[in-house]
């Protein structure tokens, strides 16, 4: 063998080694294959880890008189665990249901009752079947959340507080998408077992001996039960933005 085509022969070596270097090939489901730059895969990576930390809010229950805030973190490609914080006021969506669908007894939607701030505490655990948290990922999920909204009514003595909680425990689906290195668009829905509770506000008038007017008021009926159970239905949509690690 001469020296010319020795070289050439450690030549075509050196690229072949270098190119097995620099690709992955990759096979998907139905056998055909890709391939993908290692240092394109590895940047990915980097990007992802980088931002373990989402702040999101969650505009879907605006209707529900509910601004929940939430944290997110990234445990692992496979594991994210996300908590938060809500304000909550008036319900206009249950008022509604109550007011066409319902009818009951309970006076707590009623027009001379006077809407105070509540509060809201949720928390979830989210996996993703692909390891693809952060990335474009479908999950499944467990949650629970508890919101307490708040009313002041006019009674025959003496003004009053009283509420109406709902506390959920239930399953969710969803998708995460990152549309960009901090942004990220969170969608899911979700099926509860729903707990509720408020003491059962009544309402009542008088006449006014000197104008004649009617006079509203409330009072607490302690005879009746306001508690009760059924399933809850949730869509979510939250903006997420997403936090530096730091170098």
């Amino acid at each position: 063998m001469n020296a010319r085509t020795l070289l050439g022969a450690i030549g075509l070596a050196l690229a072949v080694t270098a190119s097995a270097q620099v690709t992955v090939k990759r096979y998907s489901v139905d056998g055909t294959s890709s391939t993908r730059s290692t240092d394109t895969e590895r940047s990915r990576q980097r990007k992802l880890n980088r931002y373990p930390v989402a702040i999101k809010y969650n505009v879907a229950p605006f209707f529900a008189g509910h601004y929940p805030f939430s944290v997110e973190y990234r445990v692992s490609p496979y594991v994210t665990v996300e908590g938060g914080l809500g304000l909550t006021t008036n319900n206009s969506l249950d008022a509604f249901i109550n007011e066409a669908i319902v009818w009951d007894n309970n006076a707590f939607y009623t027009a001379e009752s006077k809407v105070r701030p509540g509060a809201s505490q949720t928390a979830n655990v989210k996996i993703f079947p692909g390891g693809d948290s952060y990335d474009d990922g479908f999950y499944i999920g467990f949650f629970i959340q508890n919101r307490r909204y708040s009313k002041l009514f006019t009674g025959m003595d003496q003004n009053f507080l009283s509420f109406k909680q709902n506390f959920d425990q239930g399953l969710m689906i969803g998708t995460q998408l990152r549309s960009s290195d901090r942004v990220m668009v969170d969608l899911s829905m979700g099926l509860s077992n729903r707990y509720i509770n408020f003491p059962l506000v009544l309402q009542d008038y008088t006449i006014d001996p000197v104008t004649g007017q009617e006079r509203y008021f409330a009072r607490l009926d302690e005879t009746q039960s306001g508690r009760s159970q059924n399933i809850g239905f949730f869509v979510g949509v939250k903006l997420g933005y997403l936090l530096d690690r730091g170098r």
